[in-house]
């Protein structure tokens, strides 16, 4: 263990200063497509199981997306003592160290690893307080929940994404000597900023902050499961068929990540632990990658990420996948990603061992007018979008419309809808509804990959 490393896990390193940009709009997705992007600030909670070991290696891969503010070492039902004790984050944190001057050449945002060990804390990892109330759970004022508190009071004016891939007990607790121990009035600027994506409820704290914290966005995410954990494929180690498609398998696969991980590619990508991938908790952080969709905004939308829906109108903030479907299919809203998500991650991969010139890139893909618009019924509404690649590779242009995600009753038809600058459709007759157009612009690298843009038509 390093020595900065070390001190940062007992509470005694003080995080380094953060870049501070404009905030984000949450929870609509900002009317102004053309603005850089912004990234999102985020907190992984890991109980350090093996699949998470996995999903870290993949989420320091995506550290130049968003800005690390904290990794908390925390347990679960499964996980039940957590695994702090343990090295593992220590050696993926050196592993990224030596990637990372390569990593930059394709990416200048990304992290130094001090920086990121300077934000490592271990929060409350005991047993017996598994399904306690935060009130009267035996361990209390962590170095983990002190730095979610402190990082939720402090002057970034950017909302903070706290992904649970192991129990939410720590957050609880940072929330609640929020609510009991400060002023009401920085409580409530806590709870209006924080957004928390929990991989189940695999404690009693995400229940906890549903019921208790109503002001607290937190998404309850399930459809997961069959996608990334165990059953990514049929032949997973839990003996249970795959939800997806053969075609999806193929990029989850033993041979696909011995090819694109696990071998030639550097030492971080040698670290990953598992036969083919499994990756639990990696979906809590695909809404933040820089894809274009912009998803990490409002859950709603869907995105890498998967899609979520508020079901409860006394606590309205609560979101969950569990009640929908794409296409009339649980899993779709996971597994129709997971191809482009696959192939960003191989890329990322390449970077670690590859120069620029030698490895691809994502097109730059760029609306032509704004990204939400009030339409009337009958209006025909023009998509037209331009983009470029920085490896100089052949584009393709496709719009779809989510119909799953939108709200409009019918399917509407795309006109010219692989051409880039004259697509077009027309408004249904339907007032107070709205319209969600993708576009995916796709290159023909090694391996491929795909930008995306996102048009919201409300129907006026």
């Amino acid at each position: 263990m390093s020595t900065p490393l070390l001190a940062a896990r007992c509470g005694m390193w003080l995080p380094c200063a953060l870049l501070v940009v404009a905030p984000i709009a949450v929870p609509a997705v900002a009317d102004d497509q053309a603005a850089a992007w912004q990234r999102p600030r985020v907190i992984a909670t890991t109980d350090g199981e093996i699949d998470d070991h996995s999903s870290m290696v993949r989420f320091l891969l995506y550290s130049c997306d968003y800005d690390v503010v904290g990794i908390v070492e925390v347990n679960s039902k499964y996980q039940k003592n957590g695994h702090s004790k343990e090295p593992w984050l220590e050696k993926q944190l050196d592993a990224y160290e030596q990637v990372a001057p390569n990593l930059r050449k394709h990416n200048p945002n990304y992290p130094e690893a001090d920086r990121l060990r300077s934000v490592v804390r271990v929060g409350n990892e005991n047993i017996k307080d598994l399904w306690v109330a935060p009130p009267d759970l035996q361990t209390k004022d962590t170095p983990g929940a002190q730095l979610i508190i402190d990082t939720l009071l402090d002057d970034d004016p950017r909302p903070v994404h706290v992904l649970s891939w192991g129990g939410a007990n720590t957050t609880a607790s940072a929330l609640w000597k929020l609510k009991s121990e400060y002023p009401k009035e920085k409580f409530d600027h806590a709870v209006s900023r924080i957004r928390i994506y929990c991989i189940w409820y695999q404690d009693g704290g995400g229940a906890w902050v549903q019921a208790n914290i109503p002001g607290a966005y937190i998404n309850e995410a399930y459809g997961w499961d069959n996608v990334w954990d165990y059953e990514s494929i049929s032949e997973g180690s839990r003996g249970k068929p795959s939800a997806n498609p053969r075609e999806v398998q193929a990029y989850m696969g033993k041979e696909w990540l011995r090819k694109n991980v696990t071998s030639d590619h550097g030492p971080l990508g040698a670290l990953y632990p598992q036969s083919f991938v499994s990756e639990g908790d990696t979906p809590s952080f695909l809404h933040l990658v820089d894809n274009g969709l912009r998803s990490h905004v409002d859950y709603t939308l869907g995105g890498w990420g998967g899609r979520s829906v508020h079901d409860d109108p006394k606590r309205p903030n609560h979101l969950t996948d569990r009640t929908l479907t794409d296409d009339g299919d649980a899993n779709k809203m996971y597994w129709r990603w997971v191809p482009a998500a696959q192939n960003d991650f191989a890329a990322r991969m390449d970077w670690c061992v590859k120069d620029y010139q030698d490895a691809n890139h994502l097109p730059v893909v760029r609306l032509q007018g704004e990204s939400r618009r009030d339409v009337k019924p009958g209006d025909a509404v023009e998509l037209a979008a331009s983009a470029t690649d920085p490896d100089g590779d052949k584009l393709a242009y496709r719009w779809w419309q989510y119909a799953d995600a939108d709200s409009a009753k019918a399917s509407v038809k795309i006109s010219e809808g692989d051409r880039p600058g004259s697509a077009s459709f027309v408004a249904p007759n339907e007032p107070g509804r709205q319209v969600q157009l993708i576009l995916e612009v796709s290159d023909d690298g090694a391996p491929p990959l795909v930008g995306y843009q996102r048009v919201l038509c409300d129907i006026r």
